[in-house]
């Protein structure tokens, strides 16, 4: 058991420097490299004064018993839903069934990319309710059919700020920087361009604990989309990113209003998933903390 915990110092000493994230809206030398860049220019009004909304890169970082996301862009201030599904354990949906929180059940039958089973669903919205600025989140448990929303999480529509407690047993850091005026440009369906996304630096950060993903190791795969107010009309907006040319989806996946937004992944070609492997101190974390639970069993 001695060895077992000294093992855990050693690993917990050597977690690299470079991993230490904060939450601010601002991409950390920590992340890395991106691990999606955008592919099509944005078609939900990039030009607007309020700056649109576009999803420039995709980086993410399991790190320290936290599971942190940067998604660099323009979420538009008019409470359209960015739709953000996370596959972080063993089982999870296939095809979208909702929590039945902030009317998402009008993607009921949303199909994902083969290979990416969701397994929680975070939905991100940003506006002006009654002369008052704020960002709101919705954490939804799909497994457990289950969900929270927090209002006016970072006291306005831009800053830094931390959730309530709920589904999420832990509190979820949020933060949004809307300063961004480059990356994609407003030309869909035309082909993006990749070097201006990817050197876009603010947009939206989360930072959410393991244990609320229900996360035992392995990768976490990450999709997200930008959608409508309804949750029924899909930008061309995603990360993994959609292959050019390619407008918004809409309903029908070809641009018109059905009244649902239940497309199907399948039908483009490429993953519209990204995939975050753990650092090696984290893989060794989870693994100690296994062997750990062992040696008391058997001491008992």
């Amino acid at each position: 058991m001695k060895r077992v915990w000294s093992l855990f110092a050693v690993v917990v000493m050597a977690a690299p420097a470079s991993a230490q994230i904060v939450v601010d809206g601002t991409k950390d030398a920590g992340y890395g490299v991106a691990l999606a860049v955008q592919t099509v220019e944005t078609g939900f009004g990039d030009a607007n004064p309020n700056n649109g909304s576009e999803l420039d890169a995709g980086y993410a970082l399991i790190s320290g018993g936290q599971f942190y996301l940067m998604l660099t862009g323009n979420v538009e201030a008019n409470f359209n839903k960015l739709e953000i599904f996370i596959d972080s354990k063993a089982g999870g949906q296939s095809v979208f069934d909702s929590s039945g929180n902030d009317g998402a059940g009008a993607m009921d039958g949303l199909v994902f990319d083969a290979g990416f089973t969701a397994d929680y669903h975070i939905i991100v919205r940003r506006g002006n309710d009654g002369g008052n600025d704020k960002l709101d989140i919705d954490f939804a448990n799909l497994g457990a059919q289950s969900a929270s929303g927090y209002l006016d999480v970072i006291g306005g529509s831009t800053g830094s700020g931390t959730t309530g407690t709920g589904v999420n047993a832990s509190a979820i850091s949020v933060a949004y920087d809307n300063s961004n005026v480059a990356g994609v440009g407003g030309g869909a369906p035309n082909a993006a361009n990749q070097a201006a996304a990817a050197a876009v630096t603010t947009g939206l950060e989360l930072g959410i604990a393991l244990s609320d993903l229900g996360y035992t190791g392995g990768p976490i795969c990450v999709m997200a989309g930008q959608n409508n107010q309804g949750h029924n009309y899909w930008s061309n907006q995603f990360l993994g990113g959609l292959p050019a040319p390619q407008g918004n989806l809409g309903g029908d996946e070809i641009g018109g209003f059905t009244g649902e937004g239940a497309v199907d992944m399948t039908h483009f070609s490429g993953n519209q998933f990204f995939t975050v492997v753990p650092e090696p101190a984290t893989l060794a974390l989870v693994a100690l903390a296994g062997l750990g639970m062992a040696a008391i069993r058997r001491r008992k």
